[in-house]
C-alpha cells in the first residue's frame, strides 16, 4: 500500500504544478496572436520630413547660400546663465552660456499650405548645416557646440536659430592689484574656426535693427561697439561676484596671410568682487593681529614679554600671507592690496622688536655706570611728560642738601685741621653739630685733660664712621634715583612709539586701501532681465572701412 501512496502524491503535485503555469502558458499564446498597432503621425509632417532627409546629405556640409559668392550672414548673442568659478590662482574663469545663433538657409523653405500649415519644425542640429563658432579663448574641453547635440528650430521662410548651453573654462587676465576690491574684465572672443568673413559675416543681434533699415544683404566691413551685448534673462546671480558690464565688439582682422577678413565678436564681461567675505576672514583679523602691535607699548618697560609678544604677532601675520599666496595668482607684475598692507605691518611689527631691544635696553642701563644727562632729565622728566598725557616725575637736585654737608664738612675739616686729626670727619644735622663742636673745641684746648683728649678722639672716630655710613646711603640713593630716572625715560619711550605706531597702522591702512577704485563704486550691478529691456537704451557705434577694403 505504501508504494501506491506515494505515486498517488506525486501526481497530485504534478497536476497542482500545470494548473499553476496553466494561465502563464494562455498569455503567451494570446501574445503571440496580438499585433501592436503603430503611432499615428501627421502625414503632412512626415512628408516634410522626408522632403528634407531623402537624397540631401550633401546640405549640411555645404554653406547654406543660393550663390557661392555670397556670404552667410548670422547674428548671433550669447545668454549668461551663471559664473560658476573664477580661478584666480590659474587665470580661467568658469561660465554656464548659451550661445543663440541665427541664420537663412535656401534649402529648407516650404509653402505651409501644401504641408497642411505646418511653418515651424525641429530639426537635430547634425542633420543641417550650422557654423562652427568656438571661444578662442577657451582652456576646457567643450570646443565644438556641435557636440552637444542639441536641436535647432527651422520656420517656413528658412530662419534657422540654434541656441545651444556649453559651459566655457576661459582664460582671463586676473589683475590682482586691488585684491580683494578688485574688479575684472574678462574678454570672450567668438569666431568662426573655419570661414572668413566672406563666407560667414558674423554680427551681434543689436545689429538687426541696423541691417534692417539699411537692407544689408552684403559683406558688412564696418566695426561695431555694442554697450549691452549679452542677455540676462536667465542669469543667475553670484555670491561672490556682481555683473558691472557685458558689452561686445565686432572685429574686423586683416592677416598677412590671407586676402580675406576674419571677423570675431569679443564679449567683454566686468565683475566686481563682492568683498564681504574677505573683509570678515582676512582683513578684519589682520588689522586686529595688527593693533596687538600696540600692546607691545603697553606692557612694563621692564618685562621681557614685549619681545615675545612682537615674535607672535610677526609669526601670525606670516600665516596670513601664506594664505594671501594661495589666493593669489603667482605674478610680478603687481602686488595685491592685501599683500601691501601685510608686509606693511609686518614692517611695522619688526620696528616695534628693534624698538623693543632699545627701551630694554634703555630700562636696565647700569645705574652707577651711565648717568642720565642733564639734557635728558629736562627733555624726559619736565617737557615730555604733558604733552603725553603722563604725570611729572619729583625731580630732587640734592642742592640743599650738599649745600649742608658742605658747611658742616668744613666746619668739622676746620676743627679737625687744628687739632692734627683726620681730614674724613663729618657731622650730621645742624642743631647736634653746634653743640658737638662747642665740645670738640673745649676738649682741643691746649689745657685739656687727658679724659679730655681720649673722649675727643673716641668723638671724631665716630664721626668718620658716620660720615662714611652717610656716604653710602647717599651713594644708594643716587643710584637707586638714576634707576628710576632710567626706567622713566623707558615709559615715555614706550608711550612715544605706541602713538607713533597707532598713527602710522592708522594712516597707513587708510592710504592702502583706499587705493582701490570699488571702495568709491556706488554704481548698481546688473540684475537678471531680459535682452529686449535694454534694446532701447543701447548704445550702438559703427566704425567703417577700417577693417577690409574689397578689391575690384
Amino acid at each position: 500500500m505504501a508504494p501506491l501512496q506515494n505515486a498517488g502524491r506525486c501526481w497530485y503535485q504534478a497536476w497542482n504544478s500545470w494548473l499553476a503555469l496553466l494561465p502563464l502558458t494562455a498569455l503567451l499564446l494570446l501574445s503571440g496572436a496580438v499585433k501592436p498597432t503603430a503611432c499615428d503621425v501627421d502625414p503632412a509632417l512626415d512628408q516634410l520630413y522626408r522632403r528634407f532627409y531623402t537624397n540631401r546629405e550633401g546640405y549640411k556640409y555645404a554653406r547654406p547660400v543660393a550663390n557661392v559668392s555670397e556670404p552667410v550672414i548670422m547674428y548671433m548673442n550669447l545668454s549668461l546663465v551663471q559664473l560658476m568659478n573664477v580661478d584666480e590662482k590659474n587665470q580661467i574663469i568658469s561660465l554656464n552660456l548659451w550661445v543663440y545663433q541665427e541664420w537663412h538657409d535656401p534649402f529648407f523653405r516650404w509653402d505651409p499650405g501644401e504641408y497642411g500649415g505646418i511653418s515651424k519644425i525641429i530639426l537635430p542640429s547634425d542633420g543641417l548645416w550650422t557654423p562652427d563658432v568656438v571661444l578662442y579663448s577657451n582652456t576646457g574641453t567643450n570646443w565644438d557646440l556641435s557636440a552637444t547635440s542639441t536641436r535647432v528650430k527651422v520656420n517656413n521662410k528658412g530662419l534657422v536659430v540654434w541656441k545651444p548651453p556649453i559651459t566655457y573654462d576661459s582664460s582671463c587676465d586676473i589683475n590682482v592689484e586691488f585684491f580683494p576690491f578688485d574688479t575684472q574684465d574678462c574678454k570672450l572672443k567668438m569666431g568662426t574656426w573655419t570661414y572668413h568673413g566672406l563666407h560667414i559675416d558674423m554680427r551681434h543681434v543689436a545689429q538687426k535693427v541696423d541691417d534692417n533699415g539699411r537692407n544689408r544683404r552684403n559683406f558688412d566691413n564696418c566695426e561695431s561697439d555694442i554697450d549691452y551685448a549679452i542677455d540676462l534673462a536667465d542669469y543667475v546671480e553670484s555670491a561672490e561676484w556682481d555683473l558691472m558690464r557685458v558689452s561686445a565688439t565686432r572685429n574686423i582682422v586683416k592677416y598677412a596671410c590671407c586676402v580675406e577678413p576674419y571677423l570675431d565678436i569679443t564679449f567683454l564681461v566686468t565683475f566686481r568682487r563682492q568683498p564681504l567675505f574677505y573683509g570678515t576672514n582676512l582683513i578684519a583679523p589682520c588689522i586686529a593681529i595688527s593693533c596687538l602691535t600696540s600692546f607691545v607699548f603697553l606692557l612694563p618697560s621692564d618685562t621681557q614679554e614685549k619681545m615675545t609678544l612682537s615674535t607672535f604677532i610677526l609669526l601670525a601675520l606670516t600665516v596670513f600671507l601664506l594664505l594671501v599666496f594661495d589666493l593669489t595668482p603667482t605674478t610680478s607684475l603687481v602686488v595685491p592690496l592685501i599683500t601691501k598692507y601685510l608686509l606693511f605691518t609686518m614692517i611695522l611689527i619688526s620696528l616695534s622688536l628693534f624698538v623693543s631691544t632699545v627701551v630694554l635696553n634703555v630700562r636696565y642701563s647700569p645705574p652707577d655706570i651711565y648717568r642720565v644727562p642733564p639734557w635728558a632729565k629736562r627733555l624726559f622728566l619736565q617737557v615730555l611728560p604733558g604733552p603725553l598725557m603722563m604725570d611729572r616725575p619729583n625731580v630732587d637736585d640734592g642742592d640743599g642738601c650738599e649745600a649742608e654737608d658742605s658747611s658742616e664738612t668744613a666746619r668739622f675739616q676746620g676743627v679737625h685741621d687744628d687739632e692734627g686729626g683726620d681730614s674724613d670727619s663729618d657731622a650730621g644735622s645742624s642743631g647736634s653739630c653746634s653743640s658737638l663742636s662747642r665740645r670738640i673745641h673745649r676738649y682741643s684746648q691746649p689745657g685739656a685733660s687727658r679724659a679730655d683728649r681720649e673722649c675727643l678722639a673716641s668723638i671724631l672716630s665716630a664721626l668718620r664712621g658716620v660720615r662714611s655710613i652717610a656716604k653710602r646711603i647717599r651713594d644708594s640713593e643716587s643710584v637707586a634715583n638714576t634707576e628710576e630716572e632710567w626706567k622713566y625715560i623707558a615709559l615715555i619711550l614706550d608711550r612715544i612709539f605706541l602713538y607713533c605706531f597707532g598713527l602710522s597702522s592708522v594712516v597707513g591702512m587708510l592710504g592702502i586701501f583706499l587705493q582701490a577704485p570699488t571702495l568709491t563704486d556706488n554704481k548698481d550691478p546688473l540684475r537678471a532681465s531680459k535682452f529686449l529691456e535694454y534694446e532701447s537704451n543701447i548704445n550702438f557705434t559703427r566704425r567703417c572701412g577700417v577693417g577690409y577694403q574689397a578689391t575690384s
